[in-house]
């Protein structure tokens, strides 16, 4: 080795050093703990530095640590029924420790329990947490309402379904409890369980179509409040189907002596995140060897250094480098809301009115969602002892191009099976016309491999539509024998109709038959019950 390089390799290697000594000084650790005023360590408080969005939770002793930027931070502190704290720490500091103050604000919250039954949260011997109804409505997914609870209920994890807008969502609160049944949280809506049942569920890795659920239908713009309820003492007023855990949701009733119009218009848009690193450097083929009169769904032929291609349907072409060839094909998502909210009443007749409409395109082509909501509810104080609560919501609902999901022939997976060097405009080149006049798919680039085809062909030659009417209702009296003695009954009646329609054209790799499929479905479920 000459001087030379090693004074090189040495300068670069002091560089590096000072890079990293640098890069530490502008870190610290801080630690401490959090205790109540009856010096009763708080286990689960968060932490966080005031202006980030990330922070740390006290373990089983009170104890945290964090990283901190060097200078002075402002630290906040909060626990459930404790006032939130805030210190200032110096540039200096490393330990700080905090003492809560219990908040009287939140224990003298009311929440809704088991069957709609109010009380306070001091008084409660279980764990419950409330989820305001804003949180829902400022930054909603109005796909389904389950997947505005994410990062708003502590240990839930929520997964949103694959189906585009509409498709079932699964939300688990006390972990994976079953391995043959769902896990699925029960959802209650004003003391009624909801049938949220999903059609389509995956089953394996292999095609499938993810239908709706019953909460797609919950119009986050009705919600007043919702209650979490997590442990068995909690849930167990609902039986053996609450066992993992319970959402109880309280929609919006008439005020007494006041009207009021509330408007609620919003628009929200969604594009994919994140796609699969991809190679640029083979195309089309394989072993090295390029193949260029039939796209075989494998990038590992010869090396793309802009060699001509003549077997192109289009203008030939040069074998190069596509490498947005992929993010292309999905396009910016859209969700429009808009919703109108009446209400009113007097002492004896109280009345909430409300429409909304939804209007959503999905990241995949061709897939769109439109929904109609209507929601009234009547309440009536026919004397001192004697009142009724009655609610109808009808849900309109209407699918497009519910796109299949899986490793068999579905957008997502024959995309990302597109050779690299195939560029958008030869992509979309999907589709002739044979001497009777009916669409077939091209020789080039259309077929994949025998489970895999040309994307453009799927969105634009298939199918899977679906309409969604649905009625939600129900109908409660009560009695107030004496003070502390009340006689209620409830009738409650849920029906859906569903109503699919699939045309899959001949041609269609997997899905189609001999001139190809059609098909139609309806699907009618009824539940009501009657509790007194």
């Amino acid at each position: 080795m000459t001087n030379t390089l090693f004074k090189k390799i040495f300068s670069l290697f002091i560089l590096l050093l000072v890079f990293t000594i640098a890069m530490q000084a502008q870190t610290r650790t801080i630690s401490g703990k959090v205790t109540s005023v009856a010096n009763e360590a708080q286990q689960g408080a968060s932490v966080v530095i005031k202006g980030k969005s990330k922070g740390v939770a006290t373990d089983a002793n009170g104890t945290f640590s964090i990283s901190a930027p060097s200078g002075a931070v402002t630290l906040i502190v909060s626990n459930i029924g404790f006032a939130t704290m805030e210190k200032n720490v110096g540039a200096n500091v490393a330990e700080v420790n905090f003492v809560l103050a219990e908040s009287k604000a939140d224990l003298e919250a009311v929440v809704v329990t088991a069957l709609g039954i109010t009380r306070q949260k001091k008084t409660l011997v279980y764990a419950t947490q409330s989820v305001k109804a804003s949180e829902l409505t400022e930054a909603r997914d109005a796909n389904n309402v389950i997947n505005s609870l994410s990062g708003k209920v502590a240990n839930a994890v929520i997964t949103q379904g694959s189906g585009g807008p509409g498709s079932g969502a699964r939300i688990v609160l006390r972990g994976n409890r079953s391995i043959q049944g769902s896990n699925n949280a029960l959802i209650v809506v004003d003391g009624v369980p909801l049938s949220n049942n999903t059609n389509g569920t995956a089953g394996s890795d292999f095609g499938f179509v993810q239908g709706s659920d019953g909460a797609s239908s919950i119009n986050p713009d009705d919600i007043e409040s919702v209650t979490v309820l997590r442990g068995a003492s909690a849930a167990a007023l609902y039986g053996s189907q609450a066992g993992n855990g319970v959402i109880i949701i309280t929609t919006k009733k008439g005020k007494k002596d006041r009207i009021a119009v509330t408007l609620n218009s919003g628009v929200a848009t969604e594009s994919v995140f994140a796609l699969p690193q991809f190679q640029n450097s083979y195309g089309q083929g394989n072993g090295g060897v390029l193949k260029d009169t039939l796209l075989s769904g494998e990038s590992w032929g010869a090396k793309m250094s802009g060699q001509p291609i003549t077997t192109h349907l289009l203008a030939p072409g040069k074998y190069s480098p596509q490498p947005d060839n992929i993010k292309d094909f999905f396009r910016t998502g859209t969700s429009f809301n808009n919703s109108i909210g009446v209400t009113g009443g007097t002492d004896k007749m109280q009345t909430y009115f409300s429409y909304t409409n939804n209007d959503i395109k999905g990241i995949i082509q061709k897939n769109d969602l439109t929904r109609h909501t209507v929601n009234l509810r009547i309440t009536n104080q026919v004397s001192s002892r004697f009142s009724t609560d009655a609610k109808v919501t009808y849900v309109n609902q209407d699918i497009k191009n519910r796109p299949r999901a899986g490793e068999e022939n579905a957008p997502v997976i024959d995309i990302y099976n597109m050779a690299r060097n195939i560029s958008t405009v030869d992509a979309r080149n999907y589709v002739v016309l044979n001497n009777v006049g009916i669409a077939t798919p091209t020789t080039f680039p259309s077929t994949l491999s025998s489970i895999y085809q040309n994307p453009y062909w799927v969105v634009n030659q298939t199918s899977i539509n679906e309409t969604r009417d649905r009625v939600i209702g129900f109908l409660t009296a009560k009695f107030k024998i004496t003070d502390w003695l009340t006689l209620s009954g409830k009738a409650n009646l849920d029906k859906t109709f569903d109503r699919g329609e699939n045309s899959i054209s001949e041609g269609t790799i997997l899905w189609s038959k001999s001139g190809g499929d059609y098909q139609k479905n309806n699907i009618t479920i009824t539940y009501y019950r009657k509790m007194v």
